[in-house]
């Protein structure tokens, strides 16, 4: 019943649909494309999605999805594209190629440029290029040309991307205060551990902390910020920028060897860690596996990172508080900012294979308009969002039995679409949801004082900057997080430290510094 209650839905969708720039439908006879996709444990399955049911149904355009599994995606990608055979008609989403992706396989001939293409059939991209040429900036490669069109996503204030929640019942419940420095917040976490904290007798099931490593929100980099400067990890596989940040004068610093990094490995390690404070579980758990958590009939979580307070789940969520980033010993603290998180110049791209990229760019033209983004982004309306008749939206309830993540990434591609969701539209066409304005009070409230690290850009460097960063980007951001996990869950980081860095060194560290940061100082100068 709900799929034909989805499909009846079109039938509202096509008012909207009329103001598109596009005439749809885009073909007098149904075409055929196969898209590549890179989907998460969460996502629904392509073929059953109700958003690309109503794109299909809105264009005319039949897509055969080629879905492949994130966990595989980044060993099968690059045999696709290296062999040259098989190649779809494009790839879909921000995750499917990286920035070295769009300029190398540009170069080669296998992605197309997409400049002119856009220019007299894509009217929404062409007009958010005006608009923002700072985006069309970013989209360009270093020979000129536009090899893929662009995710952006700034409703949230995604530049802050990491936030804490607290559970304020365990506080109350024990008369505590929320704490704001790390001694106040071990004493706090031990007393979660110890004290009984959900209230249920059982003073041993409480989790204090929960985190999820290399996942960027979900991650406990922040932290490192107690120490000097905070650290930051990614979860796409590219490890664009994993690491590095903006020092004084536009000097790029490469976190993980310097003392602050250190002695924040230590210090976590020695009150956090083998205290039992913070779950090691987190080292090893999957996205699913994290916003499954916290689901039964009484809270188990004191503390956890995330994007948003309902990453696990809103069973427990109204239990839940910010906490602002925690002072360290010196008494100051540093959280993290970027705008990579909220722009990306892989929203998607066209092979050499595609026989009609005109008609192509038409179709992925349609998700650049405001309510389609919407909808890619957080969910069909009437499913994930509700229409309430003013101009504006919300969230619909989430069903029980599901997290919020679960929920959205069923019917839509959410947070991974070809999407133009700019400031100025969540200011005028498309206002905040509640979700949305939440995450921008969070961090605007709790954050964007201590936002003091700017992590690195994207950016999209020359082919053989990207051959030379290929022969060892890899093995340096393998090796840190490695040495980053174990420290963190073992120690052992003062007696390894000088080891450490002097093996970096030999993997090319300071060229791979120099690469970023050439490119970096050509693209903005000296400002921080």
């Amino acid at each position: 019943m709900k799929r034909i209650l989805a499909l009846i839905m079109i039938l509202t969708m096509l008012v909207p649909a009329a103001a598109l720039a596009q005439d749809y439908p885009l073909v007098t006879s149904p075409e055929e494309f196969r898209l590549i996709i890179r989907v998460r444990p969460l996502h629904g399955n392509p073929d059953e999605m109700v958003l690309f049911q109503r794109i299909e149904e809105l264009t005319g355009v039949h897509i055969q999805w080629d879905a492949i599994q994130q966990a595989e995606y980044d060993e099968k990608k690059p045999l696709i594209l290296g062999a040259n055979k098989n190649l779809p008609d494009g790839f879909f989403g921000k995750y499917s190629l990286t920035a070295s992706d769009l300029v190398t396989y540009g170069s080669q001939g296998i992605l197309i440029p997409l400049n002119d293409l856009i220019e007299e059939n894509a009217p929404n991209l062409k007009a958010l290029f005006e608009r923002r040429p700072d985006i069309k900036a970013m989209c360009t490669a270093p020979d000129g040309n536009i090899y893929a069109t662009p995710y952006i996503q700034e409703g949230e204030d995604g530049t802050i991307f990491s936030n804490i929640m607290i559970n304020k019942v365990w506080l109350d419940r024990l008369g505590l205060e929320k704490p704001t420095t790390l001694e106040e917040f071990k004493a706090v976490l031990t007393a979660f551990k110890e004290q009984d904290a959900n209230g249920n007798g059982d003073p041993n099931d409480e989790i204090p902390m929960t985190f999820k490593f290399l996942g960027s929100q979900r991650d406990i980099g922040g932290f490192f910020g107690a120490f000097g400067y905070a650290d930051t990890l990614t979860e796409d596989g590219s490890n664009e920028g994993a690491h590095m940040v903006i020092g004084k004068g536009g000097q790029l610093v490469f976190v993980p060897t310097t003392e602050g990094y250190k002695n924040a490995c230590k210090y976590y390690y020695e009150n956090f860690f083998s205290q039992g404070l913070i779950d090691l579980e987190g080292f090893t758990m999957d996205k699913k596996t994290y916003n499954s958590q916290n689901q039964g009939e009484i809270a188990n979580i004191g503390v956890f990172m995330c994007w948003n307070s309902f990453d696990l789940g809103t069973v427990h969520e109204d239990e839940y508080e910010p906490l602002s980033p925690l002072l360290g010993p010196d008494g100051t603290t540093s959280w993290g900012w970027t705008s990579s998180q909220t722009m990306s110049p892989t929203g998607f791209s066209i092979t050499n294979v595609c026989k009609n990229p005109e008609l192509l760019i038409k179709w992925v033209d349609t998700f650049y308009d405001p309510i389609w983004s919407m909808q890619c982004d957080l969910g069909p309306i009437g499913i994930n969002l509700k229409d309430n008749g003013d101009g504006t939206y919300d969230y619909m309830p989430v069903p029980e039995g599901l997290s919020y993540d679960e929920f959205r990434f069923k019917e839509a591609f959410a947070a991974d679409g070809p999407v133009a969701l700019t400031r100025d539209l969540f200011e005028t066409t498309i206002p905040r949801s509640s979700g949305h304005q939440a995450k921008f009070d969070r961090n605007e409230n709790y954050y964007r004082k201590y936002a003091t690290t700017h992590y690195m850009p994207n950016m999209m460097l020359s082919e053989e900057d990207n051959d030379a960063l290929s022969l060892i980007k890899t093995d340096i951001i393998s090796y840190t997080n490695q040495m980053r996990a174990k420290w963190l869950a073992q120690g052992g980081v003062e007696e390894e430290w000088d080891d450490y860095v002097a093996r970096l060194n030999n993997m090319g560290l300071q060229e791979y510094i120099e690469i970023y940061q050439r490119n970096y100082t050509a693209a903005y100068g000296t400002q921080e």
